[in-house]
């Protein structure tokens, strides 16, 4: 049974009393909500926004039925005086449900309505906090907003969250319809509220309480405000009027009647009213006060800032007027060199004049001038013949004075002129210099000048923000005489209210006439959809007529269909025949064709077989034959000298791998290729696979010829660096492995071409660093890199043709689908499309035998140990670059349109042949032709790309079949010049052997004494680093210890803060106590004679500290349960996680018994033979076992993260000793490689000793 509202209860957190119970909004099913004694709860009563009851913070909690348990089912008694306030309250925690803010609005209008004429300034927000004061007394101070913005919606909607719409269900008194509007009214509206309101009444309490001693005054007066008032009320239309009684009903005729008299009871009401009106405008005061000390104590926080802000503005400020001086000064300076090279600009303009007249004058004298000497000539003629005619005259003339001042005058007239032509052109020059110099001096004016107008703009942006910051700091000054605007503007806010709820009624009044005129717009409707369906009448029986007309159009065109039908079958069954005619005859000719081809298969087979029975012959003869090499490799290899064992084996086998894995390589291309019936398959129908297949082949091949390029290095190379290059041997040897598997999985017709390209792309990445880290610089391998060149040019023909060929046969099949639905938008698919695909390939393919012949030039140059020359490596290299740009076209070509292809094949979207096309002219723009011009043909530009690699590579076929482009590569095997080295190491004395051996005795004793002392040393250092680790491990925890303790005296420190600021709330809280006390004493002297009704409670005053109270508490709270945490966390990691991975290992073998071996110490920590068997050890304990177990993990994860590559170094540095010096030097056993390996199998063996002890000494205890 679920316990009541108001019943003792106790839960986990601690006893309460039960405020709420039913179901709730944040989980489904039954809540119960409880008011604790101590604040060990969760909430205030709310939860996401709903208030289901009100309590103080941190009392509030709520469970499920289940986990209550009930101490009194009955509600606990409460003192008469505030037994109003109580009874409000535990109705005030019912939750709100079904409250809606349109239906508050509607009931708070009709009361308003209602209820003017008694009271109209209580139906303000006043009124409706008076409720929340009385429904609430000890939440008001929590709700308390801080600031005026949220006092006002928090109080308005207080109400409507706190009185719920739901009828009591422990009142026997009958509910009203009033119930329906939470405020009726002002101040009956509030005793409504009371009446209504609450979910259980004092006739619900045992009878003995009511029956032992007579109720007092305030008592007598609660219980006239206890039984629910039936107010008549008739909801009218959209529930716009509510008509409620202002007036307290009379108790109902069952009740027993009362001894006071109606005037009694009237007087009684209106000292009520008089008390709450009293109250309300207390409240306001109070809150009022509130929001202005608020608002001060903002501003002071608002000052200092404001201050700091108003100096930072005086500095930028006086910054900008710093900077608009110095652009000021600068405009000023750019104004006067403007001014100096206008006035400079105008001189030359002047001088220009000037030269310009003076000039013209020079014109002048010029023509003058010529005219003189015109006329000089004239008289020259004439005297030249008057010489003619008088003969012996001439010597007289010549040297007569005129004629010779004539020539002094135009020698003078010659040389003036030269010297004006000079002076004209110097003088232009200068100019010319003068203009230019002047016209950048008019464009360094122009550059000043806009630098001026955007200083001047800066200027004015910096003045506006100026006065914009003067202003806000304005603003923020005049803080206070906003805050009495405010009030002003909330008085003047409630008169508007009043003057809204007024033109509401007039706003009903129109709504009654446009109710009215809706009525008209009606009867108008239908008039209309009469004359409507009239229309629609006439309209079907024209429908009908043009239907009979249509019958007979569509009669007459079904004849002349018929006939034309009947044409057409005629002429389909005349090309039936025809086709069927042509039909016959190929099916003739191919089968002609058929039996020839027939004959010719059947030719090939005899010549296959005889050819495959040779190949077996000579197959079992060269297996003999490697049987025999392999045994003959067999019986001579033990004879080998020890030093080619040493050094030139890995060499060799370094050498044998590289040609062994290029050969490999490039068999699984051939077969591949021929299973895929390469390059043939490409002229017919091609498929993604063979794209694929491809493009795999060309990454085959180049790692093939990479294989290729380090055997001929290690073919030709010299001795050392053959010797360098062979110590890669062992790190690369299991590439083969892989190259193997994938022959064996050929071999079984289950070759994987992805897995094959994943693993050649990795050893490909390999094989590149490995040939700029050993086979850098090397010119050995030169016609290998020019065959790779050829290859790479061969293969990626391949994939070009192939992805060419692919988008061809997709459009192709997508044609002939008769399914799909095609938009070929006017154009021919096979001349716009199909055909220059093929053209395309055709011109692939012919690109194709050049590059074949190519390839085949270069391998039999190889084969002969030669090589091209150097200088047509470039040629064959841009060769090589150019390909990749047309199997870019091809692939993004094929990428773009088979989405597109399978859109139209899955009916998505329609075929679309403009579609393809212009993907194909965006990735040919893109890739091969990206400067192809507007109204060229993208296929036309691939073309010319192909057709020029073409001829590049038919320029080069010349020259590489020329002799005299060939030269032969000469070097020496590497292995042949180290026979000579072996051969003189091998000579030896026998003398020498002799002391040899005796110092290799002698050597081998000292040995073991070092090995001896080395076990010693190491066992002492590993003593020493164990104690060294304790030490470390010590000094951590105390550094632990330390901090822990400074962060416990911060924590120490931050309580005594916390709790000195709770002192000082609390003494807040007594002197608030003690005011409201006073305000308590004083309201009750001045209403001695209505001493009955509730008084004014001490809690209603808001104490915004108690929020910041309770935020100290919960932070120390969570403090305490960090350290909490935190001490059972160290408790749990001090030994726990070592133990549990310690058991979750893997259980080790059983120890092999060893008859010599001495009993281990059960320590674990040495592992030498110094252990104590007189006296037993101690029993293990927990502490220590945790501590063991941490030394072991830190040894067992330093061993396993230690590297375990055997250092090879000073083995390497002895014998390039050797080999300088001559003879064998002398070296350290533990640097020996095998000493090493020895090292850590003693080391690991120690350790799983070492654990298996811990184990027994664990599992004993």
């Amino acid at each position: 049974m679920d316990p009541p509202v108001g019943a003792l209860v106790e839960v986990s957190a601690g006893r309460g009393i039960v405020r709420f119970a039913g179901a709730t909004s944040f989980s489904s099913g039954k809540w119960i909500g409880i008011e604790l004694h101590e604040p060990k709860g969760k909430n205030d009563g709310s939860l996401q926004g709903l208030t289901y009851f009100s309590c103080k913070p941190n009392h509030g909690v709520f469970v499920r039925p289940s986990q209550v348990k009930v101490i009194n089912a009955e509600p606990e008694p409460q003192p008469p005086k505030t037994q109003v306030a109580r009874t409000v309250m535990g109705h005030q925690r019912t939750p709100s449900t079904g409250v809606s803010r349109a239906a508050s609005l509607r009931s708070t209008g009709a009361s308003g309505s209602s209820s003017r004429s008694s009271s109209p300034v209580k139906a303000t927000p006043s009124a409706s906090t008076s409720a929340s004061a009385v429904a609430s007394p000890r939440t008001s101070r929590l709700t308390a907003p801080s600031s005026p913005a949220k006092r006002i919606p928090s109080l308005t909607l207080q109400p409507r969250k706190s009185f719920p719409r739901q009828p009591s269900t422990e009142s026997s008194a009958p509910q009203s319809p009033a119930l329906q509007t939470p405020r009726i009214g002002s101040s009956s509206s509030q005793e409504a509220l009371v009446q209504v309101q609450r979910t259980s009444s004092p006739l619900a309490l045992p009878p003995q309480n009511a029956s032992m001693e007579p109720p007092p005054p305030s008592a007598v007066a609660h219980t006239f405000l206890q039984p629910p008032a039936p107010i008549d009320s008739s909801p009218s239309l959209n529930g716009t009027k509510l008509a409620s009684s202002p007036s307290i009903s009379r108790v109902p005729s069952h009740e027993p009647t009362s001894p006071i008299t109606r005037t009694e009871d009237s007087a009684m009401h209106a000292k009520i009213r008089v008390l709450e009106a009293k109250r309300a405008d207390d409240a306001r005061h109070i809150r009022e006060l509130e929001t202005r000390l608020a608002d001060a104590e903002s501003f002071v926080a608002l000052r200092p800032k404001l201050q700091a802000k108003l100096q930072s503005l005086q500095s930028e400020l006086i910054a900008t007027k710093r900077a608009l001086a110095d652009a000021e000064q600068l405009a000023n300076l750019g104004e006067t060199r403007g001014a100096d090279s206008q006035e400079q600009l105008e001189m030359a303009m002047l001088d220009k004049e000037v030269a310009e007249e003076k000039a013209e004058l020079a014109e002048q004298e010029l023509e003058e001038v010529k005219e003189r000497l015109a006329r000089a000539e004239v008289e020259l003629g004439v005297m030249k013949d008057g010489g003619v005619s008088g003969g012996g005259g001439d010597s007289n003339a010549k040297t007569s004075l005129a004629y010779i001042q004539l020539e002094k005058q135009n020698e003078r007239l010659k040389e003036a002129l030269i010297r004006l032509r000079d002076m004209s052109q110097e003088t232009e020059q200068e100019q010319r210099r003068r203009i230019a110099e002047m016209e950048k001096d008019i464009t360094s004016i122009d550059d000043l000048q806009g630098q001026y107008e955007q200083t001047l703009i800066k200027l004015s942006n910096a003045e506006t923000q100026i006065s914009s910051l003067q202003q806000q700091l304005d603003d923020a000054l005049g803080a206070e005489d906003l805050l009495v605007q405010l009030t002003e503007r909330n008085l003047s806010l409630s008169e508007k209210i009043e003057e809204q709820r007024i033109t509401i009624e007039d706003l009903e009044a129109l709504k009654e006439l446009t109710d009215e005129l809706e009525e008209n717009h009606i009867q108008v409707e239908r008039e209309l959809r009469d004359e409507i369906l009239d229309r629609e009448k006439d309209l079907r029986e024209e429908k009908v007529r043009v239907g009979l007309l249509e019958d007979i159009v569509s009669d007459a065109d079904g004849t002349i269909a018929r006939f034309r039908e009947v044409v057409a079958d005629m002429q389909g069954e005349l090309d039936s025949m025809r086709s069927a005619t042509q039909t016959a005859q190929h099916e003739s000719a191919t089968a002609a064709h058929q039996t020839a081809t027939m004959m010719s298969l059947n030719l090939k087979l005899q010549s296959s077989a005889a050819k495959n029975q040779a190949r077996a012959v000579e197959l079992e003869i060269k297996k003999l034959e490697a049987r025999e090499s392999a045994e003959l490799l067999g019986i001579v290899q033990p004879y080998l000298p020890q030093q080619y064992v040493e050094s030139d084996s890995d060499a060799t086998n370094c050498y044998l791998f590289f040609a062994r894995l290029g050969y490999k390589t490039d068999l699984i291309n051939t077969i591949v290729g021929l299973a895929h019936g390469l390059p043939d398959s490409l002229n017919g129908v091609v498929s993604e696979t063979l794209v694929g297949i491809c493009e795999m082949r060309g990454r085959a091949a180049s790692f093939s010829t990479l294989c290729k390029r380090f055997a001929s290095i290690l073919r030709r190379c010299d001795p050392t660096s053959f010797l360098n290059i062979g110590r890669i041997y062992p790190e690369i040897a299991p590439m083969e492995k892989r190259i193997d598997l994938h022959i064996d999985l050929l071999r079984r017709d289950e070759f994987r071409e992805m897995e094959f390209v994943s693993d050649v792309l990795k050893m490909l990445a390999q094989f590149d660093h490995l040939a700029e880290t050993y086979f850098d610089g090397f010119e050995q391998d030169l016609g290998e890199r020019e065959l790779g060149y050829a290859l790479s040019f061969d293969h990626d023909l391949d994939v070009f043709a192939a992805s060419i060929g692919l988008t061809k046969t997709s459009v192709a099949v997508i044609l002939n689908d008769e399914d799909v639905v095609l938009d070929i938008g006017g154009y021919d698919p096979e001349e716009e499309l199909i055909e220059p695909l093929q053209k395309l390939l055709e011109q692939c393919k012919s690109a194709k035998v050049l590059s074949k012949k190519l390839t085949k030039r270069l391998d039999d140059v190889i084969q002969e140990s030669s090589a091209l020359k150097s200088h047509l490596v470039p040629q064959l290299k841009t060769l090589s670059n150019a390909v990749p740009e047309l199997v870019n076209f091809g692939i993004s070509l094929a990428q773009q349109v088979i989405p597109h292809l399978s859109d139209a094949r899955s009916a998505k979207t329609p075929f679309q042949l403009a579609t393809v096309l212009s993907y194909a002219r965006q990735t040919a723009m893109t890739t091969v032709a990206k400067d192809m011009k507007p109204g060229t043909s993208c296929f036309e530009a691939v073309g010319e790309a192909i057709a020029q690699l073409s001829a590049e590579c038919n320029k080069l076929l010349p020259l590489a079949m020329e002799p005299e482009s060939v030269f032969k590569i000469s070097g020496t095997p590497p292995w042949v010049l180290r026979i000579e080295e072996i051969r003189a190491n091998m000579a030896i004395n026998a003398e020498a052997e002799r002391k040899a051996a005796q110092l290799q005795e002698e050597i081998q004793g000292l040995v073991r004494s070092l090995k001896t002392k080395d076990q010693t040393i190491q066992e002492s250092g590993v003593k020493i680093e164990h104690m060294e680790r304790r030490m470390e491990a010590a000094k951590k925890q105390a550094d632990t210890i330390g901090d822990l303790e400074i962060e416990l005296s911060k924590a120490r420190k931050q309580e005594r803060a916390y709790e000195e600021a709770m002192e000082q709330l609390q003494a807040d809280l007594d002197t608030f106590e003690q005011d409201n006390a006073k305000l308590k004493a004083l309201a009750a002297g001045s209403e001695r004679q209505a001493a009955g009704t509730q008084p004014i409670d001490s809690e209603n005053v808001p104490v915004e500290g108690n929020v910041e109270t309770s935020h100290l508490l919960e932070q120390i709270e969570a403090l305490r349960g960090t350290v909490r945490f935190l001490r059972t966390e160290n408790s749990y990691l001090k030994g726990q996680d070592l133990l549990k991975e310690i058991q979750a290992l893997p259980h080790l073998p059983e120890p092999i018994s060893r008859i010599r071996t001495p009993p281990l110490d059960p320590s674990g920590q040495s592992d030498t033979d110094e252990s104590d068997t007189e006296h037993l050890p101690a029993p293990p304990t927990i502490r220590s076992l945790a501590t063991e177990t941490k030394v072991l993990y830190r040894d067992v994860i330093k061993f396993s993260s230690s590297p375990r590559v055997v250092d090879l170094s000073a083995l390497h540095a002895k014998r390039a000793e050797s080999d300088c010096k001559g003879g064998k030097m002398w070296m350290r056993r533990k640097a020996s490689p095998a000493q090493q390996v020895l090292d850590r199998k003693v080391e690991a063996e120690r350790l799983s000793r070492r654990v298996r002890g811990l184990l027994d000494r664990a599992n004993a205890l």
